[in-house]
């Protein structure tokens, strides 16, 4: 028997909890019992202790009623991968999967502060309206980002990515959105629902096209659909200016269509105006 497939009488998803929908699926808020986990060598004992310290929280995916059968398969190949990436702290990982019924279910570690991208933008709508000479001692410090906080996010995600690479896999949508944060203010990785593993001879994943983040993409991602470590790469300093900016829109004022000509005319974004020097090197 498959040592990630939990029994579905053991998942408690709480419908009225909406974590998150995306084009094909929805995640909601559940619990799950860790002593109920089937026991496995693949499920670490570190993620059991998370799940204690999260009090058995975890996130619940599954596919729209309106899937198709498309959909359905690509699911399946997510929960799949997700069994082979393997536990790092800085990956939203994977606790168990409900497959041998429908619907299926991918049952992840529980973020609670939600997305990096609303985080962000969150503390930026806070921040703005406080006046120049505000006393931040008397602000909520939940709500305050430093520069050193900033930095944190960028290197956590960084050890996440550099995992992942290591393993040979390629996340393909690498943006503060499929960024998760958890109760600690910790960066995880999530949403592995574009990831692929590259085969050892063969550097490059030629994709089919599909739906595809533009705006994170590298040049030779957009021209020629080729995607590699160093592509990912791209779309990490892609999320550095979402760091930076506090949810900013990359590339504003630049319409989609120009994107790939400007950028192989050698143009780049603009250095954001409180970006450190190291940072834009």
């Amino acid at each position: 028997k498959d040592a990630w497939e939990l029994g579905r009488q053991f998942v408690d998803i709480q419908y009225a909890n909406k974590l998150g929908t995306g084009a094909f699926g929805v995640v909601y808020l559940g619990q799950i019992d860790a002593e109920k986990l089937p026991k496995s060598s693949e499920r670490s004992l570190i993620q059991l202790s998370s799940l204690k310290l999260n009090n058995g929280y975890i996130a619940v995916k599954m596919l729209h009623e309106s899937g198709d059968k498309l959909a359905e398969i690509d699911f399946l190949q997510e929960i799949e991968l997700m069994k082979c990436i393997g536990y790092h702290e800085r990956l939203v990982n994977m606790i168990a999967a409900v497959t041998e019924s429908l619907p299926h279910l991918l049952i992840t570690e529980y973020c609670s502060n939600g997305d990096l991208l609303s985080y962000l933008k969150e503390r930026r709508e806070l921040m703005l309206e406080l006046p120049a000479n505000a006393d931040y001692s008397l602000v909520d410090q939940s709500m305050i980002i430093t520069q050193e906080q900033q930095l944190q996010f960028a290197i956590q995600i960084a050890y996440g990515l550099e995992y992942l690479s290591g393993r040979g896999f390629l996340h393909r949508d690498i943006a503060a959105r499929n960024i998760l944060v958890d109760s600690r203010n910790g960066c995880k990785i999530g949403d592995f629902g574009l990831c692929r593993r590259v085969q050892q001879e063969q550097e490059l994943y030629l994709s089919r096209g599909g739906r595809l983040p533009i705006k994170w993409m590298s040049p030779e991602a957009l021209r020629r659909y080729e995607m590699s470590t160093a592509s990912d790469v791209w779309s990490y300093g892609i999320l550095l200016f979402e760091i930076i900016t506090l949810g900013g829109s990359p590339y504003p004022n630049w319409a989609p269509s120009e994107i790939l000509p400007r950028l192989e005319a050698g143009e780049r974004m603009d250095r954001p105006d409180n970006c450190p020097d190291a940072v834009s090197k």
